[in-house]
Parts: C-alpha cells; structure tokens; sequence
C-alpha cells in the first residue's frame, strides 16, 4: 500500500516533530479514518502506536549508545510530557529507562 509506505517514510523522517495523525492522512489525501483503517490492515498496528514505537526504538538507542539525561532524549524523540513517555517506555520494553541503560548501554 503507497499510501501506509509514504506515512511510514514520513513518520520515520520526522517522529521527533509533533505530528497530527489526522493532519498526516489529509496531507495524503484520504479521511483520517480511512488512513487508520490502511494503516492497520496493512502493519497490524494502527498509526500512533507505530509512531510510539519509533519513539521508543530511537530512545532505546540513545540510551545504548549515549549518556544523555533521559529528559533530554524524551524531548527528542518527539515528546514534552517526561512522565508520560517514561511510562510508554515502560509499556514497550518492560522496564524503565535507567534499567535499560543499566542493561543495555555499551
């Protein structure tokens, strides 16, 4: 599906910018429930939790190969709300950030 590949692409390019899940499926030109509809036959997920998980790949990574403060990765993966993204990070990988870095980081 064209369309489920171009958000893709796009959510890959730009996960650390806020972006409107509706304003995305207008900018391709289908209703917004349409899109999810697409999206979610295509990937099994629906197009905010494939965004979440970008978030959280990205943040997995930083907190393997950096040691930045986990605020400031939060911030760059696209979130504002701390607290909000340490629990999505918790949801995703079981465990919160430091541990991970305990765990992971090289």
């Amino acid at each position: 599906d064209d369309i489920v590949l171009t958000s893709q692409q796009y959510m890959k390019e730009h996960f650390s910018t806020k972006i409107s899940i509706d304003s995305l499926a207008k900018k391709l030109g289908i209703s917004p429930r349409h899109f999810k509809r697409r999206f979610k036959k295509a990937t099994g997920e629906n197009p905010l939790t494939y965004l979440q998980l970008l978030r959280v790949e990205n943040a997995k990574l930083k907190l393997e190969t950096t040691q930045d403060p986990f605020n400031e990765i939060t911030w760059g993966v696209g979130y504002e709300d701390i607290n909000s993204f340490r629990r999505l990070f918790r949801k995703h990988t079981g465990m919160s950030p430091r541990d991970y870095r305990k765990r992971f980081s090289w």
